[in-house]
């Protein structure tokens, strides 16, 4: 049943019978308001109606002056129920039908306690979200101050990133509300997160301190299982008319909008994001447990360490080969301008160009002397010796501009001498790069040191 009350000459509403009671116990209505729904007549005093004359029985005290309007919060010491002021003349008046409170929020209606749902809800929006844009802030913003952490960040493995990603979560969560006075998620429902004084101003300070407070108390830091003892309480409470732990005495979560369209359509669209995560990572999980069925490469797309085995056709020689599951596949340019065929893995940091040179009346160890001068700007090489490939040649050094770690493989297919060069950006000690099964593949693409 829909409930309308009046105030300041206007009909304020609807409301469930719990709201009026809400609205009753804080002193926004009394027994001498005047209420209507559906099936009334005429306007009746809250008091004379059948659903409400016990609240006046009750004796419930009169309502305080304006300057001391209050809503329903709870002691930190008993629990019991004690002065949180809502607003005085000095702000705002609960009975203007049409309250701006922050850039994000605009209100239609008196405020009220928001519901656990509405606070669940718009809090998943707002960190579904913000971990999504997460790791391209950081990749974008590392990458310009240390290309090797940004990739050694990226190269995390599910459970290593949430850890990293959820304090800076709520940390980029305080920053938003900071800035616009209000989240994506509460600005959604038309709820918001208020100070309980009237003269207090929410800052970087509280934002931040507030944000933590729910991440630690609310969500126990959001470990399975763990975070089950802290949110059901915390939802029970809510559902009571209760503010939570980590609000008690200080905060108070209002909604300023009683629309159901917006609150369903709120909830559909945290659901949608809910279910494209699940979707997302019950893909990626297939795709890493089942490896995927080999297939054609298209040309570059983004770096995925979940990436299965693809077929590649060297264009040089028109011979197929199997590039093992992880890495991915990129044409790439050489310093003097030619051709390269680049890879690169994700999870390990590494990167190999492979590229020809054509040259007559030539052995390798001629070509293996000139190639060690030609890349001597760039990575002084060591010895060459021989690999666990047949005529496979390798020698190892290290980047001039990152000391990081190098090696190259070389071999002779004819008048052709094919090299690929690896460079490992996580690593820089000396030392060999291997990589046996991309190294035979690629060779395996032009007929040197597999038969074939």
């Amino acid at each position: 049943m829909q409930w309308y009350y009046s105030a300041a000459g206007a009909a304020l509403g609807p409301h469930s019978a719990d709201d009026i009671e809400h609205l009753f116990a804080t002193g926004e209505v009394s027994a001498d308001t005047l209420v209507w729904r559906k099936g009334f007549a005429e306007w009746t005093p809250l008091g004379d109606t059948d659903e409400f004359a016990r609240l006046a029985d009750a004796g419930q005290p009169p309502p305080l002056p304006p300057a001391q309007r209050q809503a329903t919060a709870y002691g930190a010491a008993d629990d019991v129920l004690v002065v949180d002021r809502l607003a005085d003349d000095r702000r705002v008046d609960r009975h203007d039908a049409r309250v701006t409170t922050s850039p994000f929020t605009a209100a239609t209606v008196a405020p009220v306690l928001a519901g656990p749902w509405t606070r669940y809800f718009a809090r998943s929006i707002d960190m579904i979200i913000i971990t999504l844009l997460l790791p391209t802030a950081l990749y974008l913003g590392l990458r310009l101050a240390s290309p090797q952490l940004s990739a050694k960040i990226l190269s995390l493995d599910a459970p290593a990133m949430a850890l990293l990603l959820l304090p800076l979560a709520f940390l980029a969560n305080a920053i938003i509300i900071t800035l616009f006075g209000n989240s994506l998620g509460k600005a959604l429902f038309a709820i918001r997160a208020e100070p309980n004084d009237p003269d207090r101003h929410f800052g970087w300070g509280s934002n931040i301190v507030r944000e933590f407070r729910v991440w630690f108390q609310g969500m126990a830091l959001y470990i399975p299982l763990l975070s089950l003892f802290t949110m059901i309480p915390a939802f029970r409470r809510v559902l009571r008319g209760a503010p939570t732990t980590y609000d008690l005495g200080r905060v108070s979560v209002r909604s300023y909008s009683q629309s159901r369209l917006r609150r369903t359509l709120g909830m559909l669209f945290a659901l949608l994001l809910h279910v494209g995560i699940v979707a997302l990572g019950a893909a990626d999980s297939v795709m890493r447990f089942s490896g995927g069925p080999p297939r054609s490469d298209t040309g570059p797309s983004a770096a995925n360490a979940g990436l299965p085995p693809t077929i590649w056709t060297n264009p040089t020689t028109q011979l197929a080969t199997t590039i093992p599951a992880g890495w991915q596949y990129e044409p790439a340019t050489g310093a003097d301008g030619a051709p390269l065929h680049g890879f690169a893995h994700a999870t390990t940091g590494r990167a190999a160009f492979f590229g020809v040179e054509t040259a007559d009346d030539m052995d390798m160890a001629t070509y293996a002397a000139a190639l060690a001068q030609g890349m001597g700007r760039t990575i002084p090489l060591g010895d060459w010796s021989m690999s666990n490939l047949p005529g496979v040649w390798m020698a190892s050094g290290q980047l001039l501009s990152t000391d990081a770690r190098a090696t190259v493989y070389a071999a002779q297919a004819g008048n052709q001498f094919w090299r690929i060069v690896y460079v490992d950006q996580f690593e820089t000690t000396p030392g060999q790069i291997a990589e046996p099964e991309l190294t035979t593949a690629l060779f395996r693409s032009v007929g040197v040191g597999v038969g074939g």
